[in-house]
């Protein structure tokens, strides 16, 4: 987790506890371990911020981060930025000379939706990212770039293409969520190169506006699928028939490796059904029974079509 010299991204809906993480991330520049996470006590953080108020965030600041820390934040340690009076043409260079200026170990990015005019501008978004992640290698600094997701409820990926690109360059990928009935956050890894974390941050906020650790009930599961059980094949969703006919036109297009906006696109023509879920859980079965295997490239996610001789049995 916040591997120097990489980007990570934080995604999630909004006011789904994405600075709250980022002020957690922030304090254990200062503590041995916050809400059960390993800190690194005396690492330097730069805060940008293009989204609050300057009131809020040196809220986020003293009275956040800080409570989280103990005591006031060293402004030698902790360096803030507000930039949400500048123009979004500016902001990119700002936060280019803010980082060769303070040369930071931790470098929380909120938000970098903010340093492009058109968020589906496929050239900005490659630009921004690309000049990221030199800086990051540059000056040997993680920089944690908060995004949101679509809109729609069902569909998780960040927004725009700038989004697509974070996602690809990303050395891990976080997801926030809220649950609205009982007001829980959680953080979860959804994408990682090198170091899995299967665990989850849960945690709520008290009644001083901090976040602390929530106690999790896990439910007790009545039956275990038997080995060899096909749980998927009868999805009230997707059906047998569906799968077949996707995994048959895969073979059919002759193409051996397939993005996931492309797949999904592919998915979406073949069975008219432009539902994201649907195509979601279409991907993910067939990776499932052996049909499309996920990679990373290192310059992004791949899958590839196999085992184009094998009987489909689902």
């Amino acid at each position: 987790m916040l591997a120097r010299g990489e980007l990570i991204a934080i995604g999630g809906k909004a006011k789904s506890g994405k600075t709250y993480v980022c002020s957690i991330f922030a304090a254990l520049a200062s503590c041995e371990s916050v809400l059960g996470l390993t800190g690194r006590p005396g690492a330097k953080v730069l805060w940008i911020d293009t989204e609050q108020s300057e009131d809020s965030t040196q809220e986020i600041l003293c009275g956040r981060i800080g409570a989280l820390i103990g005591h006031t934040p060293d402004p030698e340690q902790y360096i803030v930025y507000n930039l949400r009076q500048q123009h979004w043409q500016d902001r990119l260079t700002l936060v280019t000379s803010a980082i060769c200026m303070h040369t930071p170990d931790l470098v929380i990015f909120d938000g970098i939706r903010d340093v492009v005019g058109d968020i589906n501008d496929y050239q900005q978004a490659q630009d921004v990212i690309t000049k990221l992640l030199s800086i990051a290698s540059t000056f040997n600094t993680c920089i944690v770039c908060v995004l949101h997701q679509n809109k729609a409820i069902e569909d998780k990926t960040l927004r725009g293409a700038l989004g697509t690109e974070l996602q690809n360059k990303s050395f891990e990928t976080y997801e926030c969520t809220k649950d609205q009935d009982t007001l829980l956050f959680t953080m979860k890894q959804t994408a990682t190169r090198k170091y899995d974390i299967s665990s989850k941050l849960n945690f709520s906020v008290n009644d001083a506006g901090l976040p602390e650790l929530a106690q999790i009930s896990v439910p007790v599961q009545c039956a275990t699928p038997s080995a060899g059980s096909r749980t998927y094949a009868s999805s009230p969703t997707v059906g047998e028939d569906v799968l077949k006919n996707v995994r048959t036109r895969l073979l059919e297009s002759k193409q051996e490796q397939w993005s996931y906006d492309h797949l999904k696109t592919f998915i979406q023509q073949i069975t008219q059904n432009d539902k994201y879920v649907f195509q979601s859980n279409v991907i993910k079965l067939l990776q499932e029974n052996g049909v499309l295997v996920r990679n990373d490239t290192g310059h992004g996610i791949i899958y590839q079509v196999c085992n184009p001789n094998e009987p489909l049995i689902f």
